[in-house]
């Protein structure tokens, strides 16, 4: 079975069974429930990589730090 084919099955039975409980959600607060327990595969490669990397010593940087060095390159003022 495709694995779009797969998501959908999982979704609408993970759908049914929150209705079947008397849940009141919204389609879309259904699909983001459903889609906290199964993350997109390159989302968990994303976060499997950031944490090999915290295992290995890289803490990033200080978001202030990132921020006046992304305005510095971009040309972006602070005209509030």
């Amino acid at each position: 079975m495709p694995q779009l084919e797969k998501d959908i099955e999982d979704f609408t039975c993970f759908a049914k069974k929150q209705l079947s409980k008397g849940a009141a959600f919204s389609i879309d607060e259904l699909y983001d429930r459903w889609r906290e327990g199964h993350p997109a595969a390159e989302d968990a490669l994303a976060v499997q990589a950031s944490l090999r990397d915290m295992d290995s010593g890289e803490i990033g940087r200080p978001f202030d730090e990132f921020a006046s060095d992304f305005a510095r390159q971009n040309k972006l003022t602070d005209d509030r």
